[in-house]
């Protein structure tokens, strides 16, 4: 999968009683703070042969182990789940999560099916796999991992073990950075809600100054070395998504303004704020608008972005003074 440490996943490996695993999983966390690789280690471990009592890593890492089934869709639909006449799917044709559990080890002790993105899953789609986890087949193991507690049916929770991945601290990141040769940036040169390895993948994407520089344009707007016109382009010029700009911006607020309720100081990018005078009420008010209006952007994705940030940048300039 990868070839750097995730070494915070080390204790949760340790503290987990494979002896007495119950049959559903659930493993919580962030968008890339190391879910699948948690679930694969797991399931590595879940699936010994019945011979040499070893995992067969060749067919494991290639996805070819027949008692392996790991489902990989942005969308778990119905037809992923259970058997459907006339459904298929060009990946996986009418293979599917309970089929598969339903049909004895071949050549591992148990069988072990790995739902990736479970927060996806309508109705139906849990429904179904209800039947699996309250029915479990011998020797299968059902591991399900979602980006927010809480997605799923109370009823799949009150058949799972629980694992949640929180988020690593700043220092925990710093060190990281370092002990996988990342020396050229820091946890604050990114977003607070920045994963492990969504840093990674900024860095191998070229993306990694993206935030850096939407706060530099952001704070050379508020030090009035730039009009407002002059910003929305350079914004624009930074080719980045209208989510990730509210993103930015909201990360930006929640960052000045912990700063002023701790009374702490700010160092890098941030540094220019350290004396600013704002009222946290007003921007408090400023968070709560973009974070309704991120949003609405989800349900009308045609909202005019350049009327937005218009907005958006008056009001900042109105309630931060440098």
């Amino acid at each position: 999968m990868i070839d750097i440490s995730l070494n915070w996943l080390d204790k949760i490996i340790e503290s987990i009683n494979f002896e007495k695993l119950p049959h559903g999983l659930i493993i919580n966390g962030p968008n890339g703070i190391g879910k699948e690789f948690l679930s694969r280690e797991i399931a590595s471990r879940l699936l010994l042969n019945k011979t040499t009592k070893i995992l067969d890593k060749e067919l494991f890492n290639s996805n070819n182990h027949p008692d392996f089934f790991m489902l990989d869709k942005e969308q778990i639909l119905l037809k992923h789940i259970t058997l459907r006449e006339k459904e298929w799917d060009d990946e996986l044709g009418q293979r599917n999560v309970n089929d598969f559990l339903s049909v004895t080890p071949s050549i591992a002790i148990n069988k072990v099916a790995l739902i990736l993105n479970g927060q996806t899953m309508k109705k139906e789609s849990q429904n179904a796999l209800l039947k699996s986890l309250e029915e479990p087949a011998p020797n299968t193991f059902i591991i399900i991992t979602t980006n927010r507690p809480r997605s799923l049916y109370k009823t799949i929770y009150s058949r799972c073990q629980v694992i949640n991945i929180p988020p690593l601290s700043n220092d925990d990141l710093n060190e990281w950075l370092l002990a996988n040769g990342i020396t050229d940036f820091k946890s604050h040169d990114f977003p607070s809600y920045k994963t492990p390895l969504r840093i990674i993948d900024d860095i191998s994407n070229d993306q990694q100054f993206k935030f850096k520089d939407f706060i530099n344009v952001l704070t050379n707007f508020l030090n009035n070395n730039s009009d407002q016109l002059a910003v929305i382009k350079s914004l624009n010029n930074l080719d980045i998504d209208k989510i990730s700009k509210l993103n930015f911006m909201v990360e930006f607020l929640k960052i000045v303004l912990k700063s002023k309720l701790l009374s702490e100081n700010l160092s890098g990018i941030y540094k220019d704020f350290n004396n600013a005078k704002f009222n946290n009420l007003k921007l408090s008010n400023i968070l709560n608008d973009l974070n309704n209006t991120r949003a609405k952007y989800y349900e009308v994705p045609q909202i005019n972005e350049d009327h937005v940030l218009n907005y958006y940048l008056s009001e900042l300039k109105n309630s931060i003074k440098i």
